[in-house]
């Protein structure tokens, strides 16, 4: 199988080594300050750790099989990651003495998967309409939410879990008590949700769609009158110029400013910044699909996972390869424009 070599693609962008034909769910950093971790879950149902330290000092440290297809995962600590899959499964592997091991089954594939750093929970969303939160150190969830639809996008910061459906719906619940959603409110977007992410701060979340289009939401409804929501990843077609309009699958957070990029299937990396309401930076084109993205606890690395979704009418021809680059990011980029 081809791997792609470690390569310097622009003074502060380099690949990681991955097999170019396996299909990427997702990359995730560890949350803990000062680790270098990443985690990459795959449509071949591996789970691989790198240790990123910069481009002349990156090592796999870690991969199990989680089984087909690996959909995500999540760091519990630099010790331990959990991952989620079409087996139904949540499961979890230590890192070091790489041995894995079962947390329990939702009733259907689960979608997402991220780490409840209030309470020390992995909290899950699956195609089954609920949500779990599990204790990485026991079996079977702690407690379970239901929603009305399949889980499409979800997210945890604080005492916050957000939950988007197939059905356009937002569910904010209190992650200390599951039973019912605080809140429930319709996407603010018309098509379908690819992505949700909180705010460092807390306070309000960004949504995306299939529709090439991005909604900044305010948790509290009284706040709700400053939300608004932008066009991007369309482009012009050169003949007949018409537009283009992209699905937008990855939103991350930078961790100190509040500022966040958006990854298209326009193969296109966007940094925002929300309180001006301006693009900071647009990165270069990649080669395919922006599946995932994912900023280190620092702050200061980027890794953008590139791999085809199958969201063409026409698959390209040869396949694009499937990549993880990690691009240093400058403070200057992701700073708010005062």
């Amino acid at each position: 199988q081809m791997y792609s070599a470690p390569s310097l693609h622009t003074p502060n962008e380099f690949r990681l080594s991955f097999p170019t034909h396996v299909g990427i769910s997702k990359v995730q950093w560890c949350h803990e300050p000062g680790s270098n971790l990443l985690a990459v879950s795959a449509w071949d149902g591996t789970v691989r750790v790198y240790d990123v330290k910069d481009y002349s000092d990156t090592k796999e440290c870690g991969i199990y099989y989680h089984g087909k297809p690996a959909l995500c995962t999540t760091f519990v600590d630099r010790k331990s990651v959990a991952s989620g899959g079409a087996d139904f499964c949540v499961k979890m592997m230590d890192i070091e003495g790489r041995k894995d091991w079962t947390l329990g089954q939702h009733a259907a594939p689960v979608r997402c998967m991220e780490f409840s750093q209030r309470l020390g929970y992995i909290a899950t969303g699956s195609w089954d309409n609920s949500v779990r939160l599990w204790d990485p150190r026991a079996q079977g969830p702690v407690q379970t939410g239901a929603v009305p639809d399949k889980v499409y996008a979800m997210d945890t910061k604080g005492d916050k879990l957000i939950v988007a459906t197939r059905a356009r719906s937002i569910h904010i619940y209190d992650v200390r008590s599951m039973r019912e959603p605080e809140q429930t409110r319709e996407s603010p977007l018309k098509y379908q949700t690819r992505a949700i992410s909180i705010f460092p701060s807390g306070d309000a979340f960004v949504v995306s769609s299939i529709e090439g289009r991005v909604a900044v939401e305010y948790v509290d409804p009284n706040e709700n009158t400053r939300k608004y929501a932008f066009k991007c990843h369309r482009t012009k077609d050169s003949g007949d110029g018409s537009e283009l309009i992209f699905p937008v699958n990855a939103i991350a957070f930078h961790p100190h400013h509040n500022t966040f990029a958006s990854g298209g299937s326009d193969a296109v990396v966007n940094l925002w910044d929300p309180f001006n309401r301006k693009r900071l930076v647009q990165l270069h084109k990649f080669d395919t699909t922006i599946a995932s993205l994912s900023f280190s606890s620092s702050g200061d690395q980027l890794a953008i996972a590139s791999s085809y979704g199958y969201e063409q009418e026409t698959d390209p021809m040869p396949m694009p390869d499937n990549t993880i680059t990690i691009r240093r990011v400058a403070d200057n980029e992701c700073r708010p424009r005062s």
